[in-house]
C-alpha cells in the first residue's frame, strides 16, 4: 500500500495510522471537530482520545493547520481586493486627467 504523506506536522503519530485520523478528520469537517474538541477540553480531560481514537494532541496539529489555511486564503483575497481596488483607482484617475 502506498504510503501518504500529511500536509501538516505532528509528533503524535505517523504513516498509515496518521493517514486514517486525517481522512477521518476531514470527512468530520473542521467545524464538528472543533465542538468534538471543545467538548473533550471541557468535560473529557482525562479521556486520552477525542474523536475514536484519535489522540487531543493530534486534532489540535490538524485543527492549527486548517487555521493557518484559513487565515493565508483570507490574507490572498485581501490582496486581490487591494490589487483590484488599486485598478480601478488607476483607471479612474486616467479618466478624470483625459476629462
Amino acid at each position: 500500500m502506498r504510503s501518504h504523506r500529511l500536509p501538516f506536522e505532528n509528533r503524535w503519530a505517523s504513516g498509515e495510522h496518521a493517514w486514517q485520523w486525517h481522512c477521518e478528520l476531514e470527512r468530520l469537517g473542521v467545524s464538528t471537530v472543533r465542538i468534538m474538541f471543545a467538548d473533550h477540553e471541557t468535560h473529557r480531560t482525562k479521556k486520552h482520545t477525542v474523536i475514536y481514537d484519535i489522540p487531543p494532541e493530534f486534532v489540535q496539529d490538524w485543527l492549527a493547520f486548517h487555521d493557518r489555511y484559513e487565515a493565508r486564503r483570507q490574507h490572498l483575497w485581501q490582496l486581490i481586493f487591494v490589487a483590484v481596488a488599486l485598478a480601478a483607482l488607476g483607471l479612474a484617475a486616467a479618466a478624470f486627467l483625459r476629462a
